[in-house]
């Protein structure tokens, strides 16, 4: 192999390299898949269709909450104003509920009563200090913004869950936002989804978010206004049916009392229904509905910056120390991978360009044997006045280092090097 073409193998392993590793840790930290995603559209029915919705109402048919996700009897929800709901009885779109009474709904107490050995407070720093977040439906977007409600595999949600994302890394959280696609949007979709949970968990967070959007027609049902700008209300969704559902819930009602706390509004209430939304993996996982369809997608990620503020203190996460806490262990992984791929780039090119791995090292030999000793050789050859330039009286003089025979490589090999 000729010394050029030996250079542009060289740089092509270089930049296979780098790319390689660029898209590694792109794909670690944000679960960013390079591949288009498979879609199976229209082989298994919806989960539920946008516009079509149930309004769950009182005896007295007072209107309490609206949802496009299917309701069964003995659901129950949490209203805004605390009082806990179950439904008796569904007359096609309509959920007749009766009030059991009001809700407890505070941040203090003790913590995640169904899992004791995940009720140590985060810290900063620390294993806790982890949020993993992933989409179901990646699908779901938002009209007003998207042009359209449904968008395979790049949907508005996304950007929210960005948005969540980014604001809790901002308050010193480190986080993992997966944003697999699970289409199509069926059925199945929790079936498709519940790996990337399982993943996610694998990593250790303190609590895992799957981040939806409603399909309630109605934008005013979810807005919500504040000295003049408007954001989403958001709902808790938690599975009724699987072994941490008192875990869920207990975690979706401290966040709720940080929320009323802090962003009075926000929360549009806890919806507690029949299915395990694959929430039977962890005691800190929870579905989040922000906004619906006919919000604008700014309106959303308003209200998902506004839910991320409350989630540390939620999880006892410390505030960061300074700008440098918000970072994420994720970083220095990615710097890792780019160095890496240089040296191995430098490797490759030094074997090919001196036409194997002896000669290679042969290479090394001589550059650390005798170009180094000469830099050094130079560096003593020149003698220096009090003023710390070469005395002009002094005759520099190259001191060339002398390397014994048996440690220079043969004449072959040294031809060979030295016609580069």
């Amino acid at each position: 192999m000729n010394k050029r073409a030996a250079v542009l193998v060289s740089l092509s392993l270089l930049l296979a390299a780098i790319l390689a590793s660029t898209l590694t840790y792109r794909a670690r930290i944000t679960g960013w898949n390079p591949l288009p995603a498979f879609s199976l559209g229209g082989l298994d029915p919806k989960e539920h269709t946008v516009g079509t919705y149930t309004t769950l109402v009182d005896e007295e048919g007072r209107v309490l909450d609206k949802m496009a996700r299917p309701v069964y009897k003995d659901d129950e929800f949490i209203a805004a104003d605390n009082y806990r709901y179950r439904v008796t009885e569904i007359r096609g779109d309509l959920a007749i509920c009766t009030r059991i009474g009001r809700e407890d709904v505070v941040l203090e107490g003790p913590s995640f009563s169904e899992a004791p050995d995940m009720a140590t407070p985060a810290q900063a720093g620390g294993a806790k200090n982890l949020v993993a977040i992933y989409h179901t439906h990646t699908d779901e977007s938002y009209i007003p913004t998207d042009g359209t409600e449904s968008i395979p595999g790049q949907g508005g949600i996304l950007k929210v869950g960005q948005v969540f994302a980014g604001k809790l890394r901002s308050l010193g959280v480190n986080v993992y936002h997966d944003v697999s696609a699970h289409e199509p949007h069926d059925n199945n979709s929790y079936k498709r989804s519940r790996r990337t949970a399982a993943q996610l968990l694998q990593k250790g967070p303190a609590a895992l978010f799957d981040i939806h959007r409603d399909g309630v027609p109605d934008s005013d049902f979810y807005r919500q206004v504040v000295a003049g700008e408007s954001f989403s209300k958001i709902r808790l969704v938690v599975g009724r049916e699987n072994q941490n559902m008192n875990a869920n819930l207990d975690f979706a009602k401290k966040i709720k009392a940080a929320a009323d706390a802090k962003h009075p509004g926000l929360i549009r209430g806890i919806f507690i229904g029949a299915g395990s939304y694959n929430q039977d993996l962890s005691p800190r996982a929870l579905l989040l509905e922000i906004g619906t369809h006919t919000n604008s997608r700014e309106e959303a990620q308003r209200g998902a910056g506004l839910l991320a503020e409350v989630i540390p203190t939620v999880l006892g996460i410390s505030p960061p120390a300074g700008p440098a806490a918000a970072g994420t262990v994720g970083d220095w992984k990615g710097v890792a991978f780019v160095v890496l791929a240089f040296i191995l780039g430098g490797l490759a090119f030094l074997v090919l360009s001196s036409g194997g791995w002896d000669k290679a090292l042969a290479r090394l030999r001589q550059y650390t044997s005798v170009e180094w000793m000469n830099l050094l050789g130079q560096g003593r050859a020149r003698p220096r006045g009090s003023g710390g330039r070469p005395d002009g009286n002094t005759r520099k003089v190259l001191d060339k280092s002398i390397v014994p025979a048996e440690k220079l490589p043969s004449n072959d090999e040294r031809k060979d090097w030295q016609k580069d």
